[in-house]
């Protein structure tokens, strides 16, 4: 790309995040397609896709496959440790990564819950179970609790284009520190079903915890991976780009 190009993809990339500033595209919307930003803007679509490029690479654009671009919150700590996503490691790793949301549901904490987040057993929190799968093979099934309180609307958040930590992004709630206990069990039932695998065949357990800057548990995840995919897990905790974690064997 020659300066003239550059200058005009970087131009067309402010219009953009002018737009996202103003209101025009709210936080957690879908952009008008390319085709469309390049009529608009007058200019070809391959400008657009460089200025869109760049508008993701920062953290303010997302690009779901078959849905489109959405608008994420700019306003991130940096220096939080986050989730680096799964579907890039997997496509690392040369998979073709996908994922289900398979319930979404606002329930009571019980017993269990109600240790963990610290609130009343008749407190609710929102439970978020996906599938997760690697070149259309079944990986891992996550349960995923959060209080409702962290997110606005939690029960219209779509996600199915977006993870959990993207809801956190976008309402300001900033994770300092991730927990993950690690220990193995063999898939019974529903969980093999879900897998693919054989019952009483070996899987890996996972609970993860995130905190917020008050030490308060924001999250709390029971992963069922199979064994040859743990390893994404215990790689997905990224700290300024150095890899951290607080890890417990159980």
């Amino acid at each position: 790309m020659n300066g003239t190009s550059m200058k005009l993809t970087h131009q067309i990339a402010r219009k953009v995040q002018n737009r996202i500033a103003s209101g025009e595209y709210p936080c957690g919307s879908r952009i008008p397609s390319e085709r469309i930003l390049a009529d608009e803007f007058g200019v070809n679509r391959a400008t657009v896709h460089a200025a869109i490029e760049l508008l993701v690479s920062s953290g303010g654009l997302k690009r779901v496959q078959g849905k489109g671009t959405f608008v994420m919150n700019t306003d991130v700590d940096d220096a939080s440790i986050h989730f680096k996503g799964m579907s890039e490691l997997l496509q690392r790793a040369g998979y073709e990564p996908s994922s289900n949301i398979l319930r979404t549901q606002i329930r009571p904490s019980g017993y269990r819950l109600s240790r963990i987040f610290g609130i009343d057993e008749n407190a609710e929190v929102f439970q978020i179970t996906r599938l997760r799968s690697g070149n259309s093979r079944p990986i891992s099934v996550e349960n995923t609790f959060t209080l409702p309180s962290l997110i606005n609307d939690i029960e219209q958040v779509d996600f199915q284009v977006y993870s959990l930590y993207d809801a956190f992004r976008m309402n300001h709630v900033s994770i300092t520190r991730i927990d993950q206990k690690l220990s193995s069990s063999r898939a019974r039932q529903s969980i093999a079903r879900a897998l693919d695998t054989e019952d009483g065949s070996a899987i890996m357990l996972i609970q993860i915890t995130a905190h917020n800057q008050n030490d308060r548990v924001v999250e709390f995840t029971d992963v069922t991976v199979l064994p040859d995919f743990c390893r994404y897990y215990t790689d997905a905790i990224i700290n300024n780009g150095v890899y951290s974690i607080n890890f417990q064997g159980v």
